[in-house]
């Protein structure tokens, strides 16, 4: 860690640089370092880690289901070509499952969805909710804080939240039952450089947040026997340690995989 993030860290043991926020919250990165394990020791002691806190789940609450990202529109593309009458989806990170209701704003959802969301604690209760104001339309969530509990999907859906999780794409994958034949990830962050961990100030915690390294991260997956279909830009996402702006990603990106086997 160089001097400047040590600094930078010390300063601000609950927060580190401030944005106005959007739904209620800030988002800024600070440091870059060769490993999770290595981001997280850079946090402050009595910092807030994570996600699963109050603030994330006031912000989830608060957030709108009819919010429209431009990514968002090829994932309902493929979400309305892959899901089919009695579909299971198993949604991780999926916090309010925003990307459920977006998709009823374009097409009627089969009979049958089954549509799990998997995330911490707090954020699911945001999740919960919502789902109670929402009425009807979430008929077919559901919210588990285990993967083991999915149980067997044909879907697995993650919109922005691969890197905020330790564990790689690939053993979340290997946590179900059965390998779905749809996988469907939107707004990660990959380049071509190596894959580094900054850290994410959320403005109520702090947590480790990975830049993947493309061609890596793709044949991760592939080497399950998946297919990469499609991808595309999310321009609406970005990317840029503070003071090292060297650092920096203008959009990240979205790939649907196919598994036919």
């Amino acid at each position: 860690m160089n001097r400047l993030t040590l600094k930078l860290l010390k300063s601000r043991p609950l927060g580190l640089v401030y944005r106005p926020p959007r739904f209620g919250y800030s988002n800024v990165w600070v440091g870059a370092f060769p490993s999770w394990d290595a981001a997280m020791a850079a946090i402050p002691a009595g910092n807030p880690v994570g996600y699963n806190q109050e603030g994330a789940k006031k912000m989830f609450a608060g957030y709108p289901t009819s919010y429209v990202r431009p990514s968002d529109y090829a994932v309902v593309v493929h979400l309305r070509n892959a899901l089919k009458a009695g579909s299971r989806v198993v949604d991780v990170g999926g916090s309010i499952g925003t990307a459920y209701y977006i998709a009823q704003k374009y097409f009627d959802l089969p009979d049958g969805l089954e549509w799990r969301i998997y995330d911490v604690p707090e954020v699911l209760e945001a999740g919960r909710q919502v789902a109670e104001r929402e009425g009807e339309k979430s008929k077919s969530l559901s919210f588990i804080d285990k993967l083991t509990d999915a149980g067997t999907c044909d879907l697995f859906f993650s919109s922005g939240s691969l890197q905020l999780i330790k564990e790689t794409l690939p053993t979340l994958l290997q946590k179900l039952p059965l390998l779905p034949q749809h996988v469907l990830i939107n707004r990660i962050p990959v380049w071509d450089r190596e894959a580094i961990v900054s850290l994410n100030d959320m403005g109520f915690s702090l947590a480790p947040y990975n830049i993947f390294n493309r061609k890596k991260w793709v044949d991760s997956v592939e080497a399950l026997g998946y297919k990469l279909m499609d991808d595309w830009a999310c321009p609406e996402s970005q990317f840029v340690v503070r003071y090292q702006p060297k650092l920096r990603l203008n959009s990240y990106r979205g790939f649907y995989f196919l598994r036919n086997s």
